[in-house]
This record gives C-alpha cells, structure tokens and sequence, in this order.
C-alpha cells in the first residue's frame, strides 16, 4: 500500500537555540492511528523532531510538505537488506533519496537498535552494523545526500556498570567494535546515539532508591565521584557514557538521547502519576541547557514514547508496550508541556478519532469447566495483550473472573468486535455495559489505519 498525503501545513518550530526535544513514534499496535493524524499530533504540540521506529517509505512520505525533521531507523533484523553495496543503495534509493524528492526532511538514518545489547535485546544483536553503517554512508555520499547523518544507537548496556561514572568503560567482548563504531562517528561528524531507562536503570542494574531515578529526588540518596556529585540516575548515566567515550579519545563527541522516558505499566513504579513527574523534571533540566558535569550545555533528546505499542514482541518486556505520552486511542495519559514552556497541561488529544462501538466481549461466569475456562483465557492472552494483567500491573488486582474478562474483551477488540471472536466455547458474552473497574479499563479499540479512507484530509490508495 502507498499512501498519498494531501497537507499543505507548516510546523510552528519550539523556540530553542542549539538543541531540541523530539519524541519517537512506532507502529507496533493492533489498531494504529492514521498517520496523518500523527502529523497533526506533531504540529499542534510544537514537536520538530521525530525518530521513527520503521524505514517504511509510505510512512516516511507523510511528512512531505511539513517541516518536521525525522530520524530513520533500521533496525538489526533488517540490515541483511543493505550488507552489500548494491543493496545498501538502492535501500538508501529507496527509503532515504526517493522521501526527501517528494519533499521529507530525513536528517538522519540510525542504523541498528542497540546491536549489542546483552539484556533487552539480547535476542537481536547484530555485530555487523559498522560494516552495514559504513555502506549506507557511502551510499548517502554517493547520492549527494552528505546532510542525512549516519549513526548507531546503543543503549546503556555497552558499558560496565561501575559506582561512579569516571570508572566506566566499554564491555570487553565488544570494546573492539565499539572503538570501530567511535572512529566512524567521528570521521563523520555523527553524534553517539544514547538509549537510556532510568526506571530500569536505578531499580535492576544498580538497585539504587528509586527516588534517584527523579531530578526532583526527595531521598537524599547521592554518588559522589570526585569532586562532583549526583543527585539523579540521568546525568550520572549521560557522564558514564560519555567517560567511556573519553577513555576511546574522542572526549569532544557529542551525546544525542534517542530514547528516554517512563512506563506507565508492566512494571514495578511503572505508572501514570511517575511517568508525569519524571518528564516534569526532564523537560525542565533539558530547557535549561545547563547539561552535565562532563557534558555541559544542551542536550538533544527524543521522548519515548508517542503512543503504546501493544504488539511489541513480550520477550523484550511487557513495560516495553507502555512508553506512550499518549494511549494507542491517541488519549493523552498525563500532563506533559511539550511546547517546553512548562505548562501544567495535557498534550493536545489526538483529532478524529474514530472508535468502535460500545460493545464489550466478558466471561458470563461459568465455572463449571475451568479447564476450558483456563484454556481460552490462555488462548487470548497468547494473541491479544494481557500485559496489564502480569504481577504488579494496574489490572493484577482483578479477581481471576474480571482477568479471563479483560483477556477476552483483548481478544475481541483486536479482532474489530467480530461476533465470532467472543464465542471462547461458549464462555463469552457481548455486553453494552462497560465491565472496568477502578484502576483497570477494559478499552475499545480504534478503527485501524486501514479501515478509515478518507480522515483528516488524507487520501488512501490500495
């Protein structure tokens, strides 16, 4: 499918000088906002920057005619597409050159996800992306394409951990990539791209107070290092890294966050109300521009994330379907001034909308087979997401009743409110009235991209 975008707007820039704070956008959901919905999402909310989690040229397209400077990304299970010249150019032809014709602004491809990553993605690392990295920027040069930067995002897990940043270093089995990936950066100009997760950060791999993960922390817990001392997990974590850049001798490479945010479930202290104070804190450290101790002066960053993303693969954790500002129905969660202005404001709610009916699919109660009724709780939460469900997440407290509940009406959503896909043997029912309960809500998905036409001025083509 190709999509064309009628939009004839222009992006109303955050006032900044020097820096900027963006946000990322994936497409992993059941039901997905239309894209030029998110567009306007951008616009309204003075958001310039975006980091897209896909290398798909329809998506990419839709912000021809706005000014809003996008990032690209090609993830580690997809570099086989580009491991050879001829394919690494018509890959930049394709997804980079033939986007920016038609009017986007790609200001840089990021290739590889934490390639090697030794906790979350263990499971996609990918040791050839300096080759692949340096076959796109030749490719990008070739094209006269100079101004697309090229870099790797690599996430807190390439260092060592220590106490205190000025002992940090690079992991010893991947040192030597890491130092050829430093040496290509440099020679480009590229800055090093940073994933950092406080929340995860301070709880499993420092088994720090969780207060440190806040800039407003009320612990009184500290490291001290030296002369300099750390009152927060994100300019201790930003120093580490950038100690360890220094040991590889490029202590003047800049630092870009690609990611960084806070769960709202799935999580221990994943929620609504941390999630709105750490980026209270986060958007007022970065609009200072004050830096770090090692890095001082702005900072550029990109939020994690715009909206859910329900389908994102389990193994890499359930919290990880949660990072959105928004919900996948493009409902904000929690008050966040992404004007950087630091209002007490919701962001601007997503505009046009369209939901399915008010129909819910429920359990009608019948325990007299908990076999099958454990078989098709197990069946639904094995296609649909059940996240919420898990140990310490908003709907644990459900009785088991409301959870084979919850993972039917997961279930029958997905699949667009089919009759059929609330049969479960006869153990389902279609009801009007909404069965949430406090702290746990039974959602109602949206119609998907490929269900709505015509919306908010776009044309589909299939």
């Amino acid at each position: 499918m190709r999509v064309i975008i009628i939009i004839g707007i222009c992006l109303v820039m955050a006032t900044q000088v020097n820096s900027f704070v963006g946000i990322t956008w994936g497409r992993q959901q059941t039901q997905q906002l239309v894209p030029s919905m998110v567009v306007d999402l951008l616009l309204q909310n003075k958001i310039s920057q975006l980091r897209l989690m896909t290398s798909g040229y329809d998506i990419i397209e839709i912000f021809s005619g706005t000014n809003i400077s996008v990032s690209v990304l090609m993830g580690n299970s997809f570099m086989y597409q580009a491991n050879r010249k001829d394919l690494a150019y018509n890959w930049v032809n394709d997804r980079i050159k033939d986007p920016i014709n038609k009017g986007a602004n790609i200001v840089e491809l990021t290739v590889g996800s934490e390639p090697f990553s030794n906790t979350f993605l263990k499971q996609v690392t990918n040791y050839n992306v300096v080759p692949v990295l340096k076959l796109m920027r030749e490719s990008l040069d070739e094209m006269g394409l100079g101004h697309v930067r090229t870099t790797t995002a690599h996430g807190m897990d390439v260092l060592n951990h220590t106490k205190v940043p000025s002992e940090s270093d690079f992991r010893d089995d991947i040192k030597p990539q890491m130092i050829e990936s430093l040496a290509e950066f440099n020679r480009t100009g590229a800055p090093f791209v940073l994933v950092m997760f406080p929340i995860h950060f301070v709880k499993d791999v420092m088994n720090y107070p969780i207060e440190f993960a806040f800039f407003d922390n009320n612990s009184g817990f500290k490291i001290k290092d030296g002369n300099i001392t750390y009152t927060n997990a994100v300019e201790l974590m930003i120093d580490s890294v950038a100690w360890a850049i220094k040991k590889a001798g490029y202590e003047n490479m800049k630092i870009m966050i690609a990611q960084i945010g806070w769960p709202t479930d799935g999580y221990p202290h994943a929620n609504v109300k941390n999630a709105e104070r750490f980026h209270k804190g986060l958007l007022k450290f970065i609009t200072s521009k004050k830096g770090t101790p090692m890095k001082p002066g702005p900072i550029d960053i990109y939020l994690h994330s715009l909206c859910d993303e329900n389908q994102f693969n389990k193994i890499f954790g359930l919290f990880q379907r949660h990072w959105g500002i928004y919900q996948a129905d493009g409902n904000p969660k929690y008050k966040i001034d992404l004007s950087l202005q630091g209002r007490d404001v919701l962001p601007t709610q997503a505009k046009g909308i369209v939901k399915m009916p008010n129909r819910w699919c429920k359990f009608n109660g019948d325990t007299t087979n908990m076999d099958l009724v454990n078989k098709n709780y197990d069946l639904a939460c094995q296609v649909s997401d059940c996240s919420q469900l898990e140990k310490g997440a908003s709907c644990d407290g459900l009785s088991y009743a409301s959870k084979v509940s919850y993972a039917m009406n997961a279930f029958f959503q997905k699949n667009k409110q089919e009759v059929k896909d609330c049969d479960f043997d006869g153990l389902g029912q279609i009801v009007a009235t909404n069965p949430s309960e406090p702290n746990c809500e039974f959602p109602i998905e949206i119609l998907s991209f490929q269900d709505q036409r015509v919306q908010n001025g776009m044309v589909l083509r299939v």
